[in-house]
């Protein structure tokens, strides 16, 4: 299969959502040709449901390449509440948080998730004032979100964090809801094997998609580290990359290949970016969607672990590194982690030492 059709309900308005299975080449420009087609960050791509523009993409992608879903596979937007409709007091609260989250330089996205949570909250208990919240009604919210709403372990603990922020960083009161934290699950992060990385390399084609994945791979990068290098931020004579402003906005270096050398002085001379050092067909920044839709294509074409992302090959540097003896607290450093936990948790996927251990049923004379 190719694609995925689905309904899609819109402001009274039947629609087709289009969904696409692998990595499609140019799918915009093979979309254009249909009858009003709309794009949604939230929805991706959609047209209007009319027979003709069912029967024009059976013809663009072929009826055996289509996969009809009867109903939406769309999850329910957690929050359709206008700010602008809670009581006064419930709004100004939110302003008073989002101005201190602003001073204290947030992230925008931590914003905007402790914006949705307060939100939510706050609409929850409309008729009281927010100082007047007592901790067992704070209690009793989460219990419903889980309960009822199924929140994840994720979205428990953000809105925990922004219901905190405004009651210890706003008011400045003692601290609240402390104990209502979900346990996160413990997961094993997966990687490649050497093997699948050199398949991986090897199905790309395009030099600069190549250049693109090993960069990850050679200095253990997140993808958002990646599309914020600049040229500069390669070390040559120290063999290093730079990275400014990574997670938790903290600087740090990390180790470059000399194998990458020849392929990026070639790069750099047929594209000559400007600052940046992957830049898109505007000349801005290279963007997160287009390096994972690289990845996607590589992983169909080498046959390797289809569940891979981006940050497959960051797991694969920090699993290789530690395989080859480098010291955990230098990985680490490596990695930008502020805690030898989280770099600890690849000592449980290596397989270092593995060919010498063996069940203890082996020892027994049977």
């Amino acid at each position: 299969m190719t694609i995925a059709v689905e309904p899609l309900k819109k402001r009274d308005t039947d629609y087709i959502r289009i969904i696409p299975l692998r990595y499609i080449q140019n799918l915009k420009g093979i979309l254009e040709s249909l009858s009003g087609l709309k794009w949604d960050k939230s929805l991706g791509w959609y047209i209007p449901k009319t027979q003709d523009n069912w029967q024009a993409l059976q013809k663009l992608f072929g009826t055996t390449q289509i996969e009809i879903r009867e109903k939406s596979t769309l999850k329910a937007t957690t929050s359709l509440i206008d700010p602008d409709q809670l009581p006064e007091y419930h709004k100004d609260a939110l302003l008073q948080t989002l101005e201190k989250l602003m001073l204290k330089r947030y992230s925008p996205s931590t914003m905007k998730t402790y914006r949705q949570g307060l939100i939510l909250f706050f609409n929850a208990h409309r008729e009281i004032l927010p100082q007047e919240i007592s901790e067992e009604q704070i209690r009793n919210y989460l219990l419903n979100g889980v309960k009822h709403k199924k929140w994840s372990e994720a979205t428990q603990n953000s809105y925990v964090n922004a219901i905190k922020f405004y009651y210890e960083k706003v008011l400045g009161g003692e601290r609240r809801v402390f104990d209502v934290r979900a346990k996160a699950p413990e997961k094993l992060p997966g990687v490649f094997s050497q093997e699948e990385v050199k398949r991986l390399f090897e199905g790309i084609d395009n030099p600069k998609h190549k250049l693109i994945l090993m960069l990850v791979y050679a200095g253990g990068l997140r993808v958002s580290e990646l599309v914020n290098l600049r040229k500069d931020d390669i070390l040559i004579d120290r063999m290093q990359l730079f990275i400014k402003g990574g997670k938790g906005k903290k600087d740090r270096y990390t180790v470059f290949s000399k194998k990458l050398l020849t392929q990026l002085n070639a790069y750099l001379k047929t594209y000559n970016p400007a600052y940046w050092l992957f830049e898109g067909q505007d000349y801005g920044q290279y963007s997160v969607r287009s390096v994972q839709a690289i990845l996607r294509q590589a992983v169909n074409k080498s046959g390797v672990n289809p569940y891979a992302t981006v940050h497959t090959l960051r797991h694969s540097f920090a699993t290789h590194l530690l395989e080859n003896g480098t010291d955990l607290r230098y990985i680490q450093q490596l990695l930008g982690h502020s805690s030898t936990k989280t770099t600890e948790i690849y000592t449980h996927i290596t397989r270092k030492g593995e060919e010498k251990l063996k069940s203890p049923l082996d020892d027994l004379d049977l």
